[in-house]
């Protein structure tokens, strides 16, 4: 049915890879990449060049060829999920080329440097975003070709109901960004669409003789692919939770401390115990001395610094942290005097950014089980006196 439209975006696709790696290795933007003294970026631009039109070229010769077969018969329907769905990862990219491409088109025009930085890309992108992680609860379950009223109500009345439930108790619990709701009630949605399905297929080989172990594992290596995908779609849903509650929770502040004074945040004590000179073979640093305490037990010592180096007019800042599940402690050095008597650091507690990481793997972990090769079905054999199908 989409023919064109996949052909279209395998185009687009490999023609953004080229033309990111342009922008980055012929200087245009500021990279540790950039070749810019060289001619690699003629070269790039030259076959980027070659690509789109060569591949719109063939596109068009080949028109007659990739006509539909077939036509959405409702917009309520698995096709046009996965219509849309495409549509907004399009919008989605076009954002981020188009935030990229601007302050280059600006600058080259008028001569003035524009910036467009985080504020732009998450007014637009959120929205689409949200709108993906909807869709992906609803085009696994919705039926082909026309979705009846019962079909919508048998899949979606229980997931949608939990997900209502989820918010308003994360709204009790003093959750008070409506976008962090909207995201929460999404997910655990979604999340409640892929255990009501695996639920279904488990409890129907269940029915046919199989045992709870071959109902579950088992089901999961035979329909491989589609279960593959359904844990490709949990790592995106803890992505999601991680992007929500290091939005939501996570705190900073930046604080001046004699030596031996303490501070709090989030639930951390902490002490400024002292700075240290170090000479390395390239560079010199000031370390610093912190005792963080909290309310799981004892102390760990952090040293934030910042390194000096001879060719760097400006000195580098060299992070402490502690991580774990749920948050993760960031320390960063600031100005100090240089008898040591005070100094100025930048606390930073950034909560379920682990979850990203984690996502990550249940990402790779789904892919992995989606390309493993289907299990072959073994032939029927024919009983005495019965004839074997063909």
């Amino acid at each position: 049915m989409l023919k064109l439209w996949n052909l279209t975006l395998i185009i687009l696709t490999f023609s953004l890879t080229l033309f990111g790696t342009f922008l980055t290795r012929s200087g245009i933007i500021g990279s540790v990449h950039a070749f810019s003294q060289g001619s690699v970026g003629q070269f790039f631009l030259g076959f980027l060049a070659l690509i789109v039109l060569g591949a719109f070229s063939l596109l068009a010769w080949r028109l007659e060829r990739l006509h539909a077969q077939g036509e959405l018969d409702s917009i309520v329907s698995r096709e046009s999920a996965f219509l849309l769905n495409n549509l907004f990862l399009v919008a989605a990219a076009f954002t981020v080329f188009f935030g990229t491409v601007f302050p280059l088109l600006s600058e080259a025009i008028k001569g003035t440097k524009v910036s467009v930085g985080a504020p732009f890309f998450n007014l637009v992108n959120i929205p689409i975003f949200l709108a993906l992680i909807f869709l992906m609860g609803v085009g696994p379950l919705i039926a082909w070709r026309r979705a009846s009223a019962e079909n919508l109500r048998r899949n979606f009345l229980k997931p949608v109901a939990i997900g209502i439930v989820a918010a308003a108790v994360c709204r009790l619990a003093g959750v008070a960004n409506a976008l962090v709701l909207l995201c929460l009630a999404l997910v655990v949605f979604v999340a409640a669409t892929i255990a009501l399905d695996f639920a279904r297929a488990a409890r129907a080989r269940r029915r046919s003789g199989d045992g709870w172990l071959d109902a579950t594992w088992g089901l999961a290596l035979r329909q491989n692919r589609r279960y593959g995908g359904f844990v490709v779609h949990l790592g995106i849903l803890v992505v999601a939770l991680g992007v929500a509650g290091s939005q939501a929770w996570s705190t900073q502040t930046e604080a001046t401390l004699n030596r031996g004074e303490s501070m709090e945040l989030a639930g951390y004590t902490i002490r400024f115990e002292g700075l240290e000179g170090v000479e390395e073979s390239n560079h010199a640093k000031v370390v610093g001395t912190f005792t963080v305490a909290d309310r799981k037990g004892p102390y760990t010592v952090l040293t934030p610094a910042k390194k000096f180096y001879p060719q760097e007019q400006t000195p580098i800042a060299a992070v402490d942290y502690r991580l774990g599940f749920m948050e993760d402690l960031y320390l960063v050095l600031g100005e100090f005097a240089r008898d040591g008597s005070h100094a100025t650091i930048k606390i930073q507690v950034n909560r379920m950014v682990s979850w990203l990481w984690i996502g990550g793997f249940l990402l790779t972990l789904g892919a992995a089980l989606a390309i493993l090769p289907e299990p072959r079905r073994k032939p029927a054999v024919a009983h005495a006196g019965q004839t074997a199908p063909a």
